[in-house]
């Protein structure tokens, strides 16, 4: 917690409050999160945990997230926080597509998306607008089960631990 700002929702908390004049119990709302995959130069992947912002006007990154990331610069934007001074920011799209985890994997090709990429705050990777997440979440129709492969070793070895039903065990 620096001034009165909180930085993170762990660090929420109200700073001098007239408890006798609260009409209504504050309430925070939790933040969320979704995970993202981001392609690299190399065709390499990186995982990127996104926070969810319905009132963000546009998504952004931090720029040191995309070093190794082939993004096409398209300009730069002014930022404007709630707090703080107005800040330049490389427009740049990146390509990505939902994560998934356990059996599912996402079998879209990646999407194109505009990040303004810049310095945020250091437990943020990055923020996610509205429309952007409805993009996303249009991908995941394409969330399948992984393919299980299934070798002829793995065939044998069943049929002898299953066995016949007319077998006896001694």
């Amino acid at each position: 917690m620096k001034g009165g700002v909180a930085l993170s929702s762990q660090d929420a908390f109200v700073d001098k409050m007239d408890l006798a004049n609260c009409k209504q119990p504050l309430q925070l709302s939790e933040l969320q999160y979704c995970n993202v995959l981001m392609k690299t130069v190399c065709g390499d992947v990186k995982f990127v945990r996104y926070l969810k912002d319905s009132g963000a006007q546009i998504s952004l990154i931090r720029k040191d997230l995309i070093k190794d990331v082939d993004a096409q610069v398209l300009g730069t934007v002014t930022i404007k926080g709630v707090i703080g001074q107005p800040a330049e920011a490389a427009l740049v799209t990146l390509k990505v597509k939902p994560a998934t985890s356990g059996d599912l994997e996402n079998i879209a090709p990646y999407i194109d998306l505009c990040f303004a990429a810049c310095d945020i705050t250091p437990d943020v990777e990055a923020i996610l607008c509205t429309a952007d997440l409805k993009k996303l979440e249009d991908v995941c129709a394409y969330d399948v089960l992984k393919p299980t492969v299934v070798t002829e070793s793995d065939v044998s070895v069943r049929k002898c631990v299953l066995g016949d039903e007319n077998d006896i065990d001694v």
